[in-house]
């Protein structure tokens, strides 16, 4: 048996001792050349094959749809030798000309998919700096219209990690955009500097993407029927179809296992990027477009998908349709939304099905930020695309669980809060628990005479415990009590609900009201001519309590809700003390920037 035992570490070893480290760098030579397994430079005048390639098709062969590498190995790309930004060009060019990637066929000019690691021993693709903070990650960028950069098909247990994935286009997918010359030519010669999509994948289990960004092109990510993915650190940005698009295959594109986003970002889907150098707007967002132009711009959109679906400290901004869109979450799971900002979408900031979590988040339904952008950013974009609800969820089968705790939630749409159920069943033991949330109403930007209404649903959950809220000036705001069809269970807890009659105090015996939360005063879209690196967080919304007398204070209910616990922390992962404010920030908590690396750094 020990024998065994030996030979079965012996063999364990020698699987991860066999991967191999690949080098690409700017001044590498060809296979042929090169080995690509020393990280030094091609000698021309006194040849060596122990140096590296000079780019990534040498290893992953578009033109033969080859593989050079085996699984388990490792390619490491190189920037420039003065440490500088190396960017190497994915698609038809240089010597990559034949086969797949011929003339007519560039968009099939695509690397094959990457072969499958193992959980031990994960094929990995990473850029310089990745041991360092990722602080000058290398840039791969598309041409030719090429249809995907990375393929990941029928493989399983990949690291991607700190690169810059891009085109050197200006160009968006809009096909009746009023400025013609802003559409991608997609006519021949098909040399146009663009590409589609950033990341490919498919039928594929355990991928990781860690500080990755993906800008400038249609789709981000295309994903669908994958299994266990996390994007850690990892930006979405400005790219002009969707930031995640789900919709491989309609109705066949179902997901599985845990999908995570963590400390990531979505931003500016829906809209292009400009690429010009010479241009002190270089790298800043433009053009978002609306749908009946023919553009899109949902952060993240799927079809029919199921699995468990975690944002914890994203992102989702400033999209051209609806922020997160998991709306047709119906193939079983959770979806899980924690100490994320959410804002300036052009749609419904949030919209899911299924069991649902919401915690700890700023949801800030201002879906009329396109409105108050200079023409070059919002002329042509959405503005409060379905009504631009915050939150909009809905039940899949008799005993979904829904859960709103603990959230800031701004709107400028027609409602605060929507429910549906896609069930087709009126009967079931559904349950929706909407506490210590602060609710906040703002003129509808739609009707412009009154305030965004509360809560509509067409048909009730069977079970409602609704209390510890604080509403403020909704539509109907002077009887609170009828805001929800059903409202605070008598439970000698949480208390009845009373109508504070419209006071900017707090009553102790009321525990949802109509109050004033003692909020700063949040900006729905500062005016723009370029955006830098502050830009965003000069417009950052993170409404906390300004003084020790908003009945937001202590005010907040402390026991478990159905199976969830209150949170322990709020969304700054401050400490809530004593009983727990109602809304996503502790008054102790002072705004300080979060954790989230600036957008100008995608």
């Amino acid at each position: 048996m020990r024998k065994i035992l030996f030979m079965l570490i012996g063999m364990f070893s020698l699987q991860i001792a066999s991967a191999t480290e690949y080098f690409v760098r700017p001044d590498g030579g060809t296979l042929e050349q090169c080995l690509g397994t020393t990280d030094t430079a091609y000698n021309k005048d006194n040849p060596d094959q122990n140096c590296a390639v000079q780019h990534i098709f040498e290893l992953l062969d578009p033109e033969n749809q080859i593989s050079n590498i085996n699984g388990g190995d490792i390619i490491t790309i190189k920037n420039n030798l003065d440490g500088s930004q190396a960017e190497y060009e994915l698609g038809r060019h240089g010597k990559y000309i034949a086969k797949k990637c011929f003339e007519t066929q560039n968009y099939d000019c695509s690397m094959p998919s990457i072969p499958a690691g193992t959980l031990e021993n994960p094929t990995i693709i990473r850029g310089e700096t990745w041991d360092n903070n990722c602080s000058s990650p290398p840039q791969l960028w598309g041409s030719g219209r090429a249809k995907y950069l990375f393929t990941l098909e029928n493989t399983s247990n990949i690291n991607i990690q700190c690169l810059n994935i891009t085109d050197h286009s200006s160009c968006i997918g809009a096909s009746q955009f009023p400025n013609q010359a802003l559409i991608c030519d997609r006519e021949k010669p098909y040399d146009k500097p663009f590409a589609d999509i950033g990341i490919y994948i498919a039928d594929s289990e355990n991928i990781n993407l860690t500080d990755v960004t993906i800008e400038g092109l249609s789709s981000g990510i295309k994903a669908g029927r994958v299994g266990n993915i996390t994007l850690l650190r990892t930006k979405l940005h400005a790219n002009y179809s969707a930031g995640w698009n789900g919709d491989i295959a309609k109705d066949n594109s179902s997901n599985h296992g845990t999908i995570t986003f963590k400390d990531s970002a979505i931003t500016f889907s829906g809209c292009g990027i400009i690429y010009n150098p010479e241009d002190p707007l270089h790298g800043t967002p433009h053009a978002c477009a609306r749908q009946d132009i023919k553009g899109y711009g949902d952060g993240i959109g799927t079809a029919n998908t199921g699995g468990d679906w975690i944002f914890d400290n994203t992102q989702v901004m400033h999209n051209s349709s609806d922020g997160i869109d998991l709306l047709y979450h119906v193939n079983g799971g959770k979806i899980t939304i924690k100490n994320s900002r959410i804002e300036g979408n052009a749609g419904n900031a949030v919209k899911a099905s299924g069991n649902t979590e919401i915690i700890n988040n700023l949801i800030i339904g201002n879906c009329a930020w396109n409105s108050r952008q200079v023409d070059d950013i919002g002329k042509e974009g959405e503005i409060c695309r379905a009504g631009g609800n915050a939150i909009s969820i809905h039940y899949t089968h008799p005993d979904t669980e829904i859960y709103i705790i603990n959230n800031t939630v701004y709107s400028e749409g027609d409602i605060l809060l929507e429910t549906g159920n896609r069930t087709g069943q009126t009967d079931g033991n559904q349950a929706l628990y909407i506490v210590n949330n602060v609710f906040y109403a703002l003129i509808d930007y739609g009707k412009g005479t009154e305030n965004s209404a509360m809560y509509y649903t067409k048909e009730p959950f069977p079970h409602l415990q609704i209390h510890n809220n604080l509403i403020h000036m909704p539509k109907n705001f002077n009887a609170p009590c009828t805001n929800f069809p059903s409202n605070i269970p008598n439970d000698g807890v949480a208390g009845p609900c009373t109508n504070s009659g419209g006071s900017a105090y707090f009553d102790n015996d009321d525990f949802t009201v109509i109050s004033n939360p003692h909020l700063p005063e949040i900006n729905l879209g500062t005016r723009y001519t370029a955006f830098d690196s502050a830009s965003l967080e000069r417009e950052a919304n993170h409404p906390y309590p300004l003084d020790n007398t908003s009945p937001v204070i202590n005010a907040g209910y402390t026991n478990v809700v159905g199976g969830v616990s209150i949170p322990t922390t709020d969304y700054y992962g401050k400490a809530r003390v004593g009983a727990p404010d109602i809304g996503a920030i502790e008054y102790i908590s002072r705004p300080t920037p979060p954790t989230i690396q600036n957008i100008q750094e995608m």
